[in-house]
């Protein structure tokens, strides 16, 4: 069986995490450099989660904490204004002048690369992170809002119906504030870090339609392999979890991998991406 790696999700709530291990068996996780702990040593203990970091000739300086530290202050103080913009790592306004240059001149004298973008890597999937972190929050907030009594039920007659103001309100199915650039700069940043720590083999599951689009939507146009011609082994068979909608797609082969100029691409060509909704 191949190994199933969590993608591009850099976190996830415990008990969510504890169903997809019931579930699939085994997890691995990845985890950017200087990531606050949140994984329970329990899963790791049972072997049912293996934690992967980047490798050690990809981990930034120690500034990195002052960094990241001053462009979420940044993106506090601007929210509202253009958060879409914010999230694209420093591209617009002067405010992020200092966030530039440290981009910019990271790993400018190597030869590598990987090391020259490193920084930037490292800054998109801590941010993505922080993102998801606020999902997960507000999800929580509003099925507890969802679930409480009407403060206006003891008010009003036995047989009358309070009107359920949250009914037509979805829960949030993918990143807040992230467009399809968005998602490019993220899954550059993880293929980038992670590429060459995951198995070569290993199967992809996301929690995020969005993220399977994306994914679909990159191979259109591209001369690809006949699917046929490439069978890749089944992860259907087996999985059934009550409350759990799983669904998988094989990518397709690149007919030249070697001559697209996406590194995304090539690193997703051939992938089974295994979707897992609630």
């Amino acid at each position: 069986m191949p190994a199933i790696v969590l993608f591009p999700h850099t976190c996830v709530e415990k008990n969510l995490l504890e169903r997809l291990c019931e579930t699939f068996g085994s997890l691995i996780l990845c985890q950017p450099w200087f990531t606050e702990p949140t994984v329970f040593l329990s899963f790791v203990e049972k072997e049912t989660l293996k934690v992967c970091f980047p490798p050690e000739n990809l981990k930034p300086k120690e500034d990195f904490h002052h960094l990241l530290s001053e462009y979420r202050i940044w993106m506090t103080q601007n929210q509202g204004k253009n958060r879409s913009s914010s999230f694209s790592a420093g591209q617009t306004g002067d405010e992020t002048w200092a966030i530039r240059k440290a981009i910019r001149d990271a790993g400018k004298d190597a030869d590598d690369p990987a090391i020259k973008s490193t920084l930037k890597w490292h800054l998109m999937l801590h941010l993505a992170r922080n993102l998801e972190e606020e999902r997960e929050t507000s999800q929580e907030l509003l099925k507890k809002a969802t679930a409480a009594k009407s403060p206006l039920a003891e008010a009003l007659a036995g047989d009358e119906k309070i009107p359920d103001m949250f009914q037509d309100l979805p829960l949030s199915a993918s990143y807040p504030y992230v467009t399809d650039r968005h998602l490019k700069l993220i899954f550059e940043a993880w293929f980038g870090l992670f590429g060459t720590v995951i198995p070569a083999e290993a199967n992809l599951l996301t929690l995020d339609r969005q993220v399977m689009n994306y994914a679909l939507d990159l191979f259109d146009g591209c001369e690809v392999e006949p699917q046929e011609a490439h069978p890749h082994p089944s992860q259907e068979k087996g999985i059934d979890t009550p409350g759990l909608t799983i669904n998988q797609r094989s990518l397709p082969r690149l007919l030249n991998a070697s001559a697209s100029t996406d590194s995304v691409l090539p690193a997703l060509a051939g992938k089974t991406l295994i979707l897992v909704e609630r």
